[in-house]
């Protein structure tokens, strides 16, 4: 698993956060360095999630800094970008009067507030809405969402609902922040109870700004255990924290972080926010926390997940005695289990004798309809890796308060 940079890496991406930074403090746009490579850039700020804030900004500079065919490229991803910002805010604000008509209590958490954080709401681009609600108010949801021509895709564990209409909108329906295998849950199973009414609306609410900041904390946690922590994470934290320190209450805030064992991942992310984007003149150490990150794109690395995953399934294995080893986990992930497959293909809860064919089902969507696996890197993920890389993960998670991946399920 990569855990360095090279030097024109560094160089790269210490451009990238500058330029970000300077959108974030409305001060002067960095200069590209010489012989900087625009492909590898817009390449990067594509994984990391960053185009719409990176485009519309360096987009800014005189026409000699940017090559004709680069300046095409960045108008082309600004466009689109607002234009998925009106539809979506468009979509999100008529689903909500929908609610309030049906008397439906929800609470938007995450991308729907963290757009409104950021200088312009195109800035920050989002996959998805996530709101919170009262799972006994399903039948007026249901109803809520075909009155406006989202379809019900699947019901994910027993914490979310997922509908979608395309083409942009998809909504992620919360019955709790954290499913409740998390060790986070017995501290937030209830927090649609702690939310307070929205100005403009009937039925919407919001969390508090500290138990909002602890959240996002624990998602960002949460994607660092399972497969890295991506730059916009911390950029959201930082817009966060600079636009509501005034309003925090510190002392329940501090408490609920140390009740949660967040307080070293706080402190260390905050830092890292900070540094890297309260001016246009970021500094970097690119020490194994700051490269994991920078290493992350959007929401973690495949390598790392992978690698974590298969060592869950060793470690699970070697305590029931079983011993089976990387090869065994390539095969059940080749061919998973009914409980892990009933979520996407319902029917085997019935006919679990149709478990093959499910099978077929999903590495045909996957290889011919999404298209979103390399099989070859799936097997150097799954068998490629060392204890030295565990070890490499394991300290990073020790060094802002985690044992290990254990808290994650």
């Amino acid at each position: 698993m990569k855990t360095k940079l090279s030097k024109i890496e560094e160089k790269e991406f210490s451009y990238i956060i500058n330029v970000v930074a300077s959108a974030a403090n409305n001060t002067q746009i960095p200069i590209p360095f010489a012989g900087i490579n625009w492909q590898n850039i817009i390449s990067n700020v594509r994984y990391c999630g960053l185009s719409a804030i990176f485009a519309n900004t360096v987009l800014g500079l005189p026409n000699s800094y940017i090559p004709d065919s680069v300046r095409s490229n960045l108008i082309g991803i600004k466009g689109t970008e607002l234009l998925l910002d009106t539809n979506l805010n468009y979509e999100m604000e008529k689903l909500l009067k929908t609610f309030d008509k049906y008397k439906i209590k929800n609470a938007p958490v995450k991308g729907y507030f963290l757009k409104k954080e950021y200088p312009r709401s195109d800035f920050r681009s989002i996959s998805d809405y996530d709101i919170l609600f009262d799972e006994k108010q399903l039948d007026s949801v249901n109803v809520a969402f075909a009155e406006l021509g989202y379809s019900f895709l699947r019901k994910d564990g027993e914490n979310q609902y997922h509908f979608q209409k395309k083409p942009y909108m998809y909504v992620e329906m919360h019955k709790t922040l954290v499913h409740n295998y998390e060790s986070f849950y017995p501290y937030l199973f209830d927090q649609l109870d702690k939310t307070v009414k929205r100005e403009g609306y009937t039925y919407s609410y919001r969390l508090s700004p500290e138990d909002h900041y602890v959240y996002l904390l624990v998602h960002s946690s949460n994607h660092l255990r399972i497969a890295g922590l991506g730059i916009r994470m911390i950029l959201d934290i930082y817009f966060y924290y600079k636009n509501h320190q005034a309003q925090f209450d510190m002392e329940y805030l501090n408490k609920r972080l140390e009740l949660l064992n967040l307080v070293k991942f706080e402190n260390r992310v905050r830092e890292i926010a900070f540094k890297w984007f309260s001016d246009s003149c970021s500094t970097f150490k690119f020490d194994d926390f700051e490269t994991l990150i920078l290493l992350s794109g959007r929401l973690g690395r495949a390598s790392a997940g992978t690698m974590i995953n298969t060592y869950k399934y060793l470690e699970k294995t070697k305590s029931e005695g079983k011993g089976s080893g990387k090869l065994s986990y390539l095969i059940s992930s080749v061919c998973p289990k009914k409980s892990s497959m009933i979520q996407s293909y319902p029917y085997l809860e019935k006919a679990p004798f149709l478990l093959p064919f499910s099978w077929c089902c999903m590495w045909f969507k996957r290889i011919f309809i999404k298209k979103n696996i390399s099989i070859k890197a799936g097997l150097k993920n799954r068998i490629d890796y060392n204890q030295e890389d565990v070890n490499y993960y394991k300290d990073i998670l020790k060094e802002v308060g985690f044992d290990d991946f254990s808290n994650i399920g």
